[in-house]
């Protein structure tokens, strides 16, 4: 009996429980439940969703390598000049007398026991008229002048040439002697600026066969000259050294002067010669340009060199 009080207890539970969701189900449009009985309905409503915001990662602890490269470190130049192949025996007093080209020259010398000095003036004149000119280096001259050197070496229009090391008399010399005087003066120029001189000037123009075969051994050629001022003799004043260039230029002409502090007026008289040079219509270029053995530079109208002063 107790049994069958709890089996009908059951089913009477069970059919409640199909009963409530029964009901759950009925649409609420089809309800006939009075507003009394039943609350209404609430609204719909759309919820738009918002885009999920993902944190920016946080900056990484190691650092981002710069754009901007950095550059290499400078490789010391070498005290050693670069080896020329030697060539035959050039030995060469004017360029081409057909074109109206001319070579300004200037020795920078010194014995070791009488130490020379620097034109400054010089450079100022041929910077203002943008005349080039080929610069005749003393290897002891460059070393007790070494910031005049790269003053030299800065300027687009100047070229520089081997003056031999101590400004000996080279005839009578050994070979040795002649290619000691060459290589160290080859030797200091590259160490301080980099350049490799092709050009060698002979102290006061003197030479013999073997100084001759030497140089060439070396891959220069030896530039000597058809113009004399004579600016190392004090006597020799501005008007004197242009009335040297007037007569004796000729087309491919090189000039000899100083610019060592011994040119005594040399500076005084470049502003006239440079002047009447190109008024007679030559080209000022410098002795590697005159030879041939760098590119002649651009021709430019003669307005363009009036005179600065």
């Amino acid at each position: 009996m107790p049994k069958i009080q709890t089996l009908s207890a059951l089913i009477i539970l069970a059919t409640l429980i199909l009963a409530a969701c029964q009901t759950a189900n009925v649409p609420i449009a089809e309800s006939t439940a009075t507003a009394t009985d039943v609350a209404p309905p609430l609204p719909t409503r759309t919820l738009t969703l918002q885009p999920t915001l993902t944190p920016s990662p946080q900056p990484s602890s190691t650092p981002i390598p710069s754009l901007t490269p950095t550059p290499p470190e400078e490789t010391p130049r070498s005290d050693i000049a670069p080896t020329l192949p030697y060539t035959n025996v050039h030995f060469i007093y004017h360029g081409d007398r057909d074109k109206p080209y001319v070579a300004l020259t200037f020795d920078l010398c010194q014995k070791p026991e009488y130490p020379a000095w620097f034109d400054q003036g010089i450079v100022e004149v041929l910077t203002q008229y943008d005349a080039p000119a080929t610069f005749f280096m003393g290897g002891d001259w460059m070393r007790t002048h070494v910031d005049e050197t790269l003053l030299l070496a800065s300027h687009p229009n100047f070229e520089m040439g081997n003056h031999s090391w101590s400004h000996p008399d080279l005839p009578g010399l050994s070979q040795e002697t002649i290619s000691s005087e060459i290589v160290q003066t080859q030797n200091l120029l590259y160490k301080l600026t980099g350049r490799q001189s092709r050009l060698f000037r002979l102290p006061a123009g003197k030479y013999d066969d073997l100084t001759l075969g030497v140089i060439a051994w070396h891959g220069l050629y030896t530039i000597q000259w058809d113009v004399e001022t004579g600016d190392p003799d004090p006597t020799i004043d501005a008007e004197r050294m242009n009335w040297a260039v007037r007569e004796r230029v000729q087309n491919g002409s090189v000039i000899v002067m100083h610019a060592n502090g011994r040119g005594w007026h040399t500076a005084e008289a470049l502003p006239e010669m440079i002047e009447y040079l190109r008024g007679q219509g030559y080209t000022l270029v410098t002795v590697s340009q005159l030879l041939g053995l760098e590119p002649m530079p651009q021709e430019r109208p003669r307005s363009d060199f009036e005179s600065p002063y």
